[in-house]
Protein backbone atom coordinates (compact mmCIF):
# COMPACT_ATOMS: atom_id res chain seq x y z
CA UNK A 1 0.00 0.00 0.00
CA UNK A 2 1.01 3.46 -0.72
CA UNK A 3 1.90 5.84 2.09
CA UNK A 4 1.00 9.37 1.72
CA UNK A 5 4.51 11.08 1.91
CA UNK A 6 4.93 14.60 4.31
CA UNK A 7 8.18 14.62 3.03
CA UNK A 8 9.16 18.75 1.87
CA UNK A 9 10.67 18.44 -2.01
CA UNK A 10 14.42 18.54 -1.60
CA UNK A 11 16.70 21.39 -1.90
CA UNK A 12 19.26 21.60 -4.56
CA UNK A 13 22.65 21.47 -3.03
CA UNK A 14 25.67 22.41 -5.05
CA UNK A 15 28.12 20.83 -3.15
CA UNK A 16 26.83 17.07 -2.76
CA UNK A 17 24.90 16.82 -6.12
CA UNK A 18 24.67 12.92 -5.56
CA UNK A 19 22.82 13.13 -1.95
CA UNK A 20 20.34 15.84 -4.29
CA UNK A 21 20.12 13.56 -6.48
CA UNK A 22 19.31 10.28 -4.52
CA UNK A 23 17.08 12.70 -2.44
CA UNK A 24 15.02 13.78 -5.46
CA UNK A 25 14.90 9.58 -7.02
CA UNK A 26 13.53 9.22 -3.44
CA UNK A 27 10.66 11.53 -3.56
CA UNK A 28 9.81 11.07 -6.98
CA UNK A 29 8.95 7.35 -6.21
CA UNK A 30 7.17 8.42 -3.13
CA UNK A 31 5.41 10.48 -5.36
CA UNK A 32 4.19 7.69 -7.68
CA UNK A 33 3.30 4.92 -5.41
CA UNK A 34 0.90 7.70 -3.72
CA UNK A 35 -0.76 8.65 -7.33
CA UNK A 36 -1.11 4.95 -8.55
CA UNK A 37 -2.76 3.78 -5.23
CA UNK A 38 -5.15 7.06 -5.40
CA UNK A 39 -6.30 6.21 -8.92
CA UNK A 40 -6.62 3.12 -8.19
CA UNK A 41 -8.92 3.48 -5.39
CA UNK A 42 -11.02 6.54 -7.13
CA UNK A 43 -14.76 5.59 -7.33
CA UNK A 44 -17.91 6.69 -5.94
CA UNK A 45 -16.97 5.22 -2.54
CA UNK A 46 -14.18 7.91 -1.57
CA UNK A 47 -15.50 10.66 -3.93
CA UNK A 48 -18.15 12.25 -2.43
CA UNK A 49 -21.30 12.95 -5.05
CA UNK A 50 -19.59 11.11 -7.99
CA UNK A 51 -22.62 8.89 -9.70
CA UNK A 52 -20.94 8.20 -13.31
CA UNK A 53 -17.17 7.09 -13.94
CA UNK A 54 -15.89 8.29 -17.41
CA UNK A 55 -12.72 7.59 -19.14
CA UNK A 56 -11.77 8.85 -22.42
CA UNK A 57 -8.40 8.62 -24.77
CA UNK A 58 -7.68 10.14 -27.86
CA UNK A 59 -4.75 10.20 -30.50
CA UNK A 60 -3.46 12.53 -32.60
CA UNK A 61 -5.21 10.91 -35.84
CA UNK A 62 -8.76 11.51 -34.08
CA UNK A 63 -9.45 7.62 -33.41
CA UNK A 64 -11.55 7.83 -29.88
CA UNK A 65 -12.69 5.59 -26.82
CA UNK A 66 -14.64 6.11 -23.76
CA UNK A 67 -15.94 4.12 -21.45
CA UNK A 68 -19.01 5.15 -18.98
CA UNK A 69 -19.97 3.09 -15.57
CA UNK A 70 -22.72 3.98 -13.19
CA UNK A 71 -23.95 1.29 -10.79
CA UNK A 72 -26.80 0.28 -13.29
CA UNK A 73 -24.77 -0.23 -16.45
CA UNK A 74 -21.67 -0.01 -18.58
CA UNK A 75 -21.28 1.87 -21.91
CA UNK A 76 -18.53 1.27 -24.42
CA UNK A 77 -17.36 3.22 -27.76
CA UNK A 78 -14.98 3.04 -29.96
CA UNK A 79 -14.56 5.61 -32.77
CA UNK A 80 -12.00 6.43 -35.94
CA UNK A 81 -11.36 9.47 -37.16
CA UNK A 82 -13.26 8.59 -40.26
CA UNK A 83 -16.60 8.40 -38.48
CA UNK A 84 -17.28 5.23 -38.27
CA UNK A 85 -17.97 3.49 -34.52
CA UNK A 86 -18.98 0.28 -32.09
CA UNK A 87 -20.66 0.63 -29.08
CA UNK A 88 -21.98 -1.95 -26.45
CA UNK A 89 -24.25 -1.09 -23.34
CA UNK A 90 -24.77 -3.87 -20.81
CA UNK A 91 -26.81 -3.83 -17.60
CA UNK A 92 -28.53 -6.58 -15.23
CA UNK A 93 -31.78 -6.75 -18.03
CA UNK A 94 -29.54 -7.14 -21.72
CA UNK A 95 -27.01 -6.06 -23.60
CA UNK A 96 -26.85 -4.49 -26.68
CA UNK A 97 -24.75 -3.71 -29.52
CA UNK A 98 -24.51 -1.19 -31.96
CA UNK A 99 -21.90 -0.65 -35.28
CA UNK A 100 -22.23 2.22 -37.67
CA UNK A 101 -20.28 3.27 -40.65
CA UNK A 102 -20.03 6.52 -41.97
CA UNK A 103 -22.16 6.21 -44.11
CA UNK A 104 -25.12 5.52 -42.12
CA UNK A 105 -25.24 1.87 -42.75
CA UNK A 106 -25.71 -0.02 -39.27
CA UNK A 107 -26.54 -3.15 -37.42
CA UNK A 108 -27.77 -3.36 -34.22
CA UNK A 109 -28.58 -6.66 -31.84
CA UNK A 110 -30.18 -6.58 -28.23
CA UNK A 111 -30.29 -9.59 -26.01
CA UNK A 112 -32.55 -10.19 -22.84
CA UNK A 113 -33.29 -13.61 -21.08
CA UNK A 114 -36.53 -13.54 -22.87
CA UNK A 115 -35.46 -12.41 -26.82
CA UNK A 116 -33.31 -11.66 -29.26
CA UNK A 117 -33.12 -9.16 -31.69
CA UNK A 118 -31.49 -8.02 -34.83
CA UNK A 119 -31.28 -5.54 -37.19
CA UNK A 120 -29.32 -4.46 -40.08
CA UNK A 121 -30.12 -1.31 -42.45
CA UNK A 122 -28.25 0.05 -45.33
CA UNK A 123 -28.88 3.51 -46.86
CA UNK A 124 -29.47 1.72 -50.77
CA UNK A 125 -30.81 -1.51 -50.03
CA UNK A 126 -33.00 -1.31 -47.12
CA UNK A 127 -33.64 -3.00 -43.86
CA UNK A 128 -33.46 -6.43 -42.43
CA UNK A 129 -35.06 -7.51 -38.94
CA UNK A 130 -34.88 -10.76 -37.06
CA UNK A 131 -37.27 -11.30 -33.09
CA UNK A 132 -36.45 -14.28 -31.87
CA UNK A 133 -38.60 -15.47 -28.47
CA UNK A 134 -38.97 -18.83 -26.72
CA UNK A 135 -41.89 -19.68 -28.80
CA UNK A 136 -41.64 -17.83 -31.93
CA UNK A 137 -39.26 -16.21 -34.55
CA UNK A 138 -40.23 -13.39 -37.19
CA UNK A 139 -38.23 -11.80 -39.76
CA UNK A 140 -38.67 -9.12 -42.37
CA UNK A 141 -36.74 -7.66 -45.17
CA UNK A 142 -38.22 -4.33 -46.76
CA UNK A 143 -36.89 -2.27 -49.24
CA UNK A 144 -36.31 1.69 -49.33
CA UNK A 145 -39.67 1.88 -51.42
CA UNK A 146 -41.65 0.41 -48.72
CA UNK A 147 -41.85 -3.10 -50.13
CA UNK A 148 -41.55 -6.53 -48.26
CA UNK A 149 -41.81 -9.89 -47.24
CA UNK A 150 -41.86 -11.89 -43.88
CA UNK A 151 -42.00 -15.01 -42.39
CA UNK A 152 -43.29 -15.86 -38.78
CA UNK A 153 -42.54 -19.19 -37.43
CA UNK A 154 -44.36 -21.11 -34.31
CA UNK A 155 -45.09 -24.33 -32.57
CA UNK A 156 -48.66 -24.08 -35.40
CA UNK A 157 -46.59 -23.47 -38.89
CA UNK A 158 -45.31 -20.94 -41.35
CA UNK A 159 -47.22 -17.33 -42.01
CA UNK A 160 -45.44 -16.06 -44.59
CA UNK A 161 -46.15 -12.55 -46.60
CA UNK A 162 -44.83 -12.06 -50.00
CA UNK A 163 -43.92 -14.42 -52.66
CA UNK A 164 -42.39 -18.18 -52.09
CA UNK A 165 -40.00 -19.83 -54.19
CA UNK A 166 -38.53 -23.27 -53.58
CA UNK A 167 -35.59 -23.94 -55.88
CA UNK A 168 -33.29 -26.90 -55.92
CA UNK A 169 -34.42 -29.52 -53.79
CA UNK A 170 -34.56 -33.07 -54.61
CA UNK A 171 -34.81 -32.57 -58.93
CA UNK A 172 -34.01 -29.18 -60.79
CA UNK A 173 -36.51 -26.36 -61.33
CA UNK A 174 -38.31 -24.38 -59.15
CA UNK A 175 -42.00 -23.94 -58.04
CA UNK A 176 -42.99 -20.12 -57.58
CA UNK A 177 -46.08 -19.52 -55.23
CA UNK A 178 -47.37 -16.22 -54.93
CA UNK A 179 -50.97 -14.68 -53.86
CA UNK A 180 -53.44 -17.43 -55.18
CA UNK A 181 -51.17 -18.09 -58.34
CA UNK A 182 -48.36 -21.19 -58.38
CA UNK A 183 -46.22 -21.81 -60.95
CA UNK A 184 -43.90 -25.16 -60.98
CA UNK A 185 -43.26 -27.60 -63.39
CA UNK A 186 -44.33 -31.30 -63.12
CA UNK A 187 -46.89 -31.55 -60.65
CA UNK A 188 -46.66 -35.14 -58.89
CA UNK A 189 -49.61 -36.59 -56.61
CA UNK A 190 -49.06 -39.79 -55.95
CA UNK A 191 -50.80 -42.17 -53.50
CA UNK A 192 -49.32 -45.87 -52.13
CA UNK A 193 -52.43 -47.42 -50.76
CA UNK A 194 -55.70 -47.31 -51.31
CA UNK A 195 -57.27 -44.31 -51.62
CA UNK A 196 -58.69 -41.31 -54.06
CA UNK A 197 -57.33 -37.98 -56.00
CA UNK A 198 -59.94 -35.67 -55.86
CA UNK A 199 -60.18 -32.18 -57.53
CA UNK A 200 -62.85 -30.22 -55.68
CA UNK A 201 -64.53 -26.79 -54.17
CA UNK A 202 -63.27 -24.65 -56.73
CA UNK A 203 -62.58 -23.83 -60.49
CA UNK A 204 -59.95 -26.43 -61.48
CA UNK A 205 -57.84 -25.82 -64.65
CA UNK A 206 -55.10 -28.06 -66.09
CA UNK A 207 -53.27 -27.06 -68.74
CA UNK A 208 -50.53 -27.70 -70.88
CA UNK A 209 -49.72 -26.07 -75.12
CA UNK A 210 -46.86 -28.15 -75.88
CA UNK A 211 -47.25 -31.47 -74.40
CA UNK A 212 -49.16 -34.17 -72.93
CA UNK A 213 -51.37 -34.24 -69.22
CA UNK A 214 -51.62 -37.30 -67.66
CA UNK A 215 -53.93 -37.91 -64.44
CA UNK A 216 -53.14 -41.28 -62.76
CA UNK A 217 -53.90 -43.53 -59.75
CA UNK A 218 -51.91 -46.34 -58.48
CA UNK A 219 -52.13 -50.17 -59.27
CA UNK A 220 -55.64 -50.52 -57.06
CA UNK A 221 -56.90 -47.26 -56.14
CA UNK A 222 -60.07 -45.34 -58.10
CA UNK A 223 -59.11 -42.12 -59.86
CA UNK A 224 -62.23 -39.60 -59.08
CA UNK A 225 -62.62 -36.36 -61.25
CA UNK A 226 -65.67 -34.61 -59.17
CA UNK A 227 -67.11 -31.57 -59.08
CA UNK A 228 -69.25 -29.81 -56.48
CA UNK A 229 -71.62 -27.59 -55.95
CA UNK A 230 -71.65 -26.22 -59.65
CA UNK A 231 -68.22 -25.62 -59.94
CA UNK A 232 -66.33 -26.56 -63.14
CA UNK A 233 -63.77 -28.66 -64.25
CA UNK A 234 -61.72 -28.00 -67.38
CA UNK A 235 -58.79 -30.43 -68.69
CA UNK A 236 -57.82 -29.24 -71.35
CA UNK A 237 -54.28 -30.64 -73.98
CA UNK A 238 -53.73 -29.24 -77.43
CA UNK A 239 -51.35 -32.36 -77.69
CA UNK A 240 -52.68 -35.77 -75.63
CA UNK A 241 -54.55 -36.21 -72.76
CA UNK A 242 -54.30 -39.56 -71.10
CA UNK A 243 -56.66 -40.15 -67.72
CA UNK A 244 -55.45 -43.70 -66.46
CA UNK A 245 -56.17 -45.92 -63.43
CA UNK A 246 -53.90 -48.90 -63.10
CA UNK A 247 -54.94 -52.68 -62.64
CA UNK A 248 -58.61 -53.29 -61.59
CA UNK A 249 -58.85 -49.37 -60.78
CA UNK A 250 -61.32 -47.10 -62.12
CA UNK A 251 -61.85 -43.67 -63.51
CA UNK A 252 -64.88 -41.70 -62.35
CA UNK A 253 -65.30 -38.01 -63.82
CA UNK A 254 -68.67 -36.63 -62.18
CA UNK A 255 -70.43 -33.35 -62.47
CA UNK A 256 -74.17 -31.49 -61.62
CA UNK A 257 -74.40 -30.79 -65.37
CA UNK A 258 -71.78 -31.56 -67.84
CA UNK A 259 -68.33 -32.62 -68.31
CA UNK A 260 -66.32 -30.98 -70.83
CA UNK A 261 -62.68 -32.37 -72.69
CA UNK A 262 -61.35 -30.59 -75.59
CA UNK A 263 -59.12 -32.01 -77.62
CA UNK A 264 -56.73 -30.55 -80.84
CA UNK A 265 -59.42 -27.27 -80.57
CA UNK A 266 -62.56 -29.33 -80.47
CA UNK A 267 -64.90 -29.15 -77.31
CA UNK A 268 -66.57 -32.67 -76.18
CA UNK A 269 -69.47 -32.61 -73.78
CA UNK A 270 -70.12 -35.71 -71.55
CA UNK A 271 -73.91 -34.48 -70.76
CA UNK A 272 -77.09 -37.03 -68.73
CA UNK A 273 -78.74 -37.54 -72.87
CA UNK A 274 -75.24 -37.99 -74.65
CA UNK A 275 -71.65 -37.44 -75.83
CA UNK A 276 -71.67 -34.23 -77.85
CA UNK A 277 -68.74 -32.83 -80.25
CA UNK A 278 -69.33 -29.09 -80.00
CA UNK A 279 -73.04 -28.71 -80.34
CA UNK A 280 -73.18 -32.01 -82.26
CA UNK A 281 -74.45 -35.03 -80.42
CA UNK A 282 -72.50 -37.53 -81.05
CA UNK A 283 -73.43 -40.71 -79.11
Amino acid sequence: MAVLTTDALPKYDPNDLPATVKKLHDYTTSLTEMLRFVLMNLDEDNVQGLDTLNREMQDAQGNLSQIQQTAQGILTRVENAEGDLSAVMQTADGLTTRVESAEGNLSTLTQTADSLAARVYNTEMGLTSINVTANKIETRVEDLNGKYSSLQQTVDGFDFTGMVTFRALEREGESVINGNNITTGDLHVASDGVGALYFYNGDVAMENIVGAIEVYSGTYPDLFIESRYGNNIRIQADAQLALEAGYQGHIYMKADDYIQLRAGGVDYYFRADGIYRGEEKIL
